[in-house]
């Protein structure tokens, strides 16, 4: 039966398990917690709490940012799960001035491990080594 569209912005329950299991399998975490909807809070040992918005947009831009800031103020970051999901750069740096980080779901995964202006920017290894190879 199709989808009719369930999952243009909600995430599928898949990616949801995926990312828990995978955060889970860190020892770095106290814990995870699926909270309901859209929301995942994630307890770090030593660094501050994450509350994390997740979404299936595929590309968040500055208007979906926004809307999701606007219902979810309280979140530290944004989080769009599928392998194929971006966002721009103009809403990675609107979530950065509001102290928020916007990621796809791996980069969430190294970012856990920063606060401050190391999480919000944070930037995967391989997209590290790929910015060295252009300079």
């Amino acid at each position: 039966m199709p989808e009719l569209g369930k999952y243009e912005k909600i995430q599928r329950p898949e990616s949801v398990q995926a990312l828990i299991k995978y955060l889970q399998s860190n020892p770095r975490l106290t814990s995870v917690a699926y909270e309901s909807g859209q929301i995942l809070q994630i307890t770090r040992n030593g660094l501050p709490s994450l509350k994390v918005f997740m979404t299936n947009i595929y590309v968040v831009g500055e208007a979906e940012a926004y809307e999701i800031l606007s219902s979810n103020p309280d979140v530290n970051a944004i989080v769009t799960m599928s392998a194929w999901n971006g966002y721009s750069r103009a809403a990675k740096n609107m979530c950065k001035i509001k102290n928020v980080g916007l990621f796809k779901f791996e980069e969430l995964l190294g970012a856990i491990y920063y606060e401050g202006q190391q999480f919000l920017g944070y930037i995967p290894p391989t997209q590290r080594e790929q910015n060295r190879r252009r300079i």
